[in-house]
C-alpha cells in the first residue's frame, strides 16, 4: 500500500488552494528600487566619505593632508564636515578635483544637540534644536543625514528600538524629504544597533517614504580611513549627478572587517549588477569580492534585522516575511555590503 502524505487533500481543492496561493502572492508589487535607472554596465562607482574632519574640529590632519590620504586610497568624492563650520574650498586654496580627481562635495557637521551632516549648504546654525537645524538645511537647498544615532539610544530590555526612539527619528525624517537617511555604519561600526533602528524606520516609512543608508569614517585621524565608505554609481563626477545621486538613492555602502586593511588583505564586497524581472517578480544581485563572483551563501536578503532568504536572487511574491521593503547584505571574507532598500506595496 501507498502511503499516503499526512497532508493529503482531493485534486480539486489541492488546486483551489495552489491557485490561491499563487494569487496572494501576485498581490505584491515593488515600487521603489533605488537602482531601476543604473546602467551598470555604464556607471563609475565613484568611492566616497561624507564625514570627515580636519584640525579645525578635532582632527590631526590638515585639509590637505586628509585629501591626499583620501586620493591615494582610492576615493573620487569627500565631503569636509568639520564641527559646525563649513569649508569654504576656494578660500583654502586647494583644487582636489584639479590635482587629485576628487570631487568636494560642500559640508559641515551641526555638532550642537543631536550631530546631523548638511551637505550643499553653508547654512549656520547655533540653536542645538535638530528641527530647526534640519528646517534651515534643507530650507536653502541642502541635503541632510542623521549622525550615528546610536550615541543617543540604546536596546530596551529584549533588545528592541523602543517606541519613543522609533517616534523621535520618524519625526526628523517627516521635517522633509531633502533629510535622506541616517548613518547605519560610523566609523568601524562602533554602535551596531544602529542597523536595527534603521530597520525599524523601514518598517515604519517604506515604501513612500525612503530612508537611505550611509557609512562614514568619521575620520579624526589617519589610521581612521577607509573603514567605511559609500559607492556612487555615476555617469559623470559632478555635483548635480552626485546630489541627484543621494537623492534617488543610487549607491550602496560597506564596511571593513576589523583587521582587514589596505595593504593586501580582503576588502568588501562590491556590487556588480542589480536587475528586477517584472515577470519573475525577482530582484538578483552579482557581486565580487577579491576578484571573484560569489557565490550563493554569501547573499542574504533582511527585513526587520532578520534573514528572509539568501542567495543572489529574491522572488519577493514568493518569500515569507516581506512586507513593506526589504534590503540585502553581501558578505565576503573582508567585510560586509548593503544596498538601499527595495519597497513594495499591495495592489488589491
Amino acid at each position: 500500500m501507498t502511503r499516503m502524505s499526512k497532508w493529503f487533500f482531493p485534486p480539486a481543492v489541492g488546486a483551489w488552494i495552489v491557485l490561491t496561493s499563487l494569487s496572494q502572492a501576485a498581490t505584491r508589487k515593488l515600487t521603489l528600487n533605488p537602482y531601476d535607472s543604473v546602467n551598470w554596465g555604464e556607471v563609475v562607482q565613484n568611492k566616497a566619505n561624507l564625514h570627515t574632519h580636519t584640525v579645525s574640529s578635532g582632527g590631526k590632519l590638515l585639509l590637505s593632508q586628509v585629501v591626499e590620504e583620501y586620493a591615494r586610497h582610492g576615493y573620487t568624492i569627500l565631503a569636509i564636515t568639520d564641527h559646525n563650520l563649513c569649508t569654504k574650498w576656494q578660500k583654502a586654496g586647494i583644487d582636489p578635483m584639479t590635482t587629485y580627481g576628487i570631487l568636494p562635495v560642500m559640508g559641515q557637521e551641526y555638532s550642537k544637540g543631536h550631530h546631523i551632516n548638511g551637505y550643499f549648504t553653508d547654512h549656520a546654525d547655533g540653536t542645538g534644536n535638530p528641527d530647526l537645524t534640519l528646517l534651515g538645511i534643507t530650507g536653502q537647498g541642502g541635503f541632510a543625514v542623521i549622525n550615528h544615532p546610536g550615541r543617543y539610544w540604546k536596546p530596551n530590555t529584549e533588545g528592541l528600538v523602543p517606541d519613543e526612539t522609533q517616534a523621535e527619528y520618524l519625526h526628523l525624517l517627516d521635517v522633509n524629504p531633502f533629510v535622506l537617511g541616517i548613518e547605519v555604519i560610523n566609523k568601524n561600526n562602533r554602535c551596531p544597533h544602529d542597523a536595527h533602528l534603521w530597520d525599524a524606520l523601514l518598517d515604519k516609512a517604506m515604501p513612500s517614504r525612503p530612508v537611505w543608508g550611509f557609512a562614514n569614517d568619521d575620520m579624526h585621524e589617519r589610521k581612521q580611513i577607509g573603514h567605511s565608505w559609500e559607492v556612487f554609481l555615476l555617469d559623470r563626477l559632478d555635483e548635480s549627478t552626485v546630489r541627484h545621486a543621494m537623492l534617488k538613492g543610487h549607491f550602496y555602502f560597506s564596511s571593513r572587517k576589523s583587521g582587514h586593511d589596505h595593504n593586501g588583505l580582503s576588502a568588501p564586497p562590491v556590487i556588480v549588477s542589480v536587475g528586477h524581472d517584472f515577470v519573475s517578480k525577482t530582484i538578483t544581485l552579482t557581486a565580487a569580492a577579491d576578484g571573484a563572483i560569489l557565490s550563493a551563501e554569501h547573499y542574504r536578503w533582511i527585513v526587520g534585522g532578520r534573514t528572509v532568504m539568501t542567495g543572489p536572487t529574491l522572488n519577493y511574491n514568493a518569500t515569507r516575511g516581506i512586507s513593506n521593503y526589504v534590503r540585502a547584505e553581501i558578505e565576503s571574507t573582508g567585510g560586509i555590503t548593503y544596498t538601499n532598500p527595495f519597497g513594495f506595496s499591495n495592489v488589491d
